[in-house]
């Protein structure tokens, strides 16, 4: 096989053949073909080089040109000699055996550079083969990691509906004596206030845990066209409660209606945990910024905090199922992969952009739907 190299290499391999290939040929032409019988080993090195530097094209094209340059000398030698029957015995003698050794050798160099030729098809189909392979177990490991994946947020779903059955029972008894305490006279208006804030978490609370039995079940999604400036606007009470004294939080709503489809449930309570995380990335206190806008056909919700942030590898696994940074009591893994998914499936995006020391800023999009007819339809 020849060797590998640059293209302007092999030309100027080729110029060099080619020079000595010239001044072999003027060589004959000047002396004769006797003169050059004891150069044999002389004139095969433009075989060599061209098999090693030029492959079998090369090979051959130096053989018909070094048999030519034979031919030469065989003329030369008759120009100079009488042209009797011991003369052409003895040109024809020195014609044969450069020619032979000239056919040997350029036979052997191609037989040789054939079978390189060869092994090296042979490698580089074997060295395919393997990627190939290592592709194939790449994705079946990754399909074994997505079956694991799959069977354990299964298994968390089942989970998941037992706990929700028995903390919708609890929240049942909170929202009786929540609107038990409305119902008594003479309470003062802060305490209205307070426990009307008690019912209506609680009554999300029962949605949320609505939303588990849903997941365990794979029932149908209830998707719905709502202005999601309303929905922020309600939970304003809540991302304060979630916030505590320690955070400030802000919320910059755009003035037009923000109508978007999806489950209103599910939309709460992916802003609620992208808030809760937010939190959780400010221990000393900061600032939590919740934003909408419009943009075209879109309607963009910006989330940003003063938090500590996140590494760029830590950022490129945050919706993986099942991965956090937090310590086991404080959290599972699945808050974000829920906010992935719930934002995907109503057909929007969902980016991070945080760096370490420098807060973190989570931009959904989603799209913009025409007003609300009032209408709520099942999807799966």
């Amino acid at each position: 096989m020849p060797l590998r190299r640059h293209p302007v290499q092999r030309a100027v391999a080729a110029v060099l053949i080619a020079g000595g290939l010239v001044l072999l040929g003027l060589s004959h032409v000047r002396y004769g073909l006797a003169a050059q019988s004891g150069s044999v080993m002389l004139s095969i090195l433009p075989l060599l080089f061209a098999g090693l530097l030029l492959g079998r094209r090369g090979l051959w094209a130096t053989a018909a040109a070094y048999l030519a340059i034979l031919l030469l000398g065989a003329w030369a030698d008759l120009q100079r000699q009488a042209a009797n029957a011991d003369e052409w015995r003895e040109i024809v003698s020195h014609l044969l055996q450069p020619v032979l050794a000239n056919a040997i050798v350029a036979l052997i160099l191609d037989r040789l550079i054939l079978k390189s030729d060869i092994a090296a098809r042979r490698n580089r189909e074997l060295t395919l083969i393997c990627r190939h392979l290592e592709l194939e177990i790449r994705d079946k490991e990754d399909s074994q990691a997505q079956l694991l994946q799959s069977q354990r947020i299964d298994a968390l779903g089942k989970l998941a509906s037992n706990v929700a059955h028995d903390f919708n029972n609890l929240l049942g008894v909170v929202l009786g004596f929540a609107q038990r305490g409305l119902g008594h006279r003479g309470i003062d208006d802060e305490t209205r206030h307070c426990l009307q804030r008690i019912e209506a978490a609680t009554r999300r609370g029962r949605g949320l845990t609505s939303k588990l039995l849903t997941l365990a079940r794979n029932d149908a999604a209830l998707r719905e066209t709502f202005d999601a400036n309303e929905v922020l606007d309600d939970l304003q009470p809540m991302l304060h409660s979630i916030a505590g004294p320690g955070a400030e939080t802000r919320a910059t709503l755009c003035g037009d209606a923000a109508w978007i489809r999806m489950d209103r449930a599910e939309f709460e309570a992916a802003v609620l945990n992208l808030a809760k995380n937010a939190v959780d990335a400010m221990p000393g206190g900061g600032r939590l910024t919740l934003a909408t806008e419009i943009e075209g056909e879109a309607v963009r919700l910006r989330l940003e905090d003063t938090g500590h942030g996140m590494s760029a590898q830590t950022r490129a696994r945050i919706f993986e199922p099942f991965f956090t940074t937090k310590p086991r009591e404080r959290g599972s893994g699945i808050g974000l992969a829920m906010v992935h998914r719930v934002v995907t499936e109503a057909g929007g995006t969902i980016d991070c952009d945080s760096a370490p020391g420098a807060g973190a800023r989570f931009v959904l999009q989603l799209p913009r739907q025409p007003a609300s007819s009032g209408t709520t339809v099942a999807a799966a």
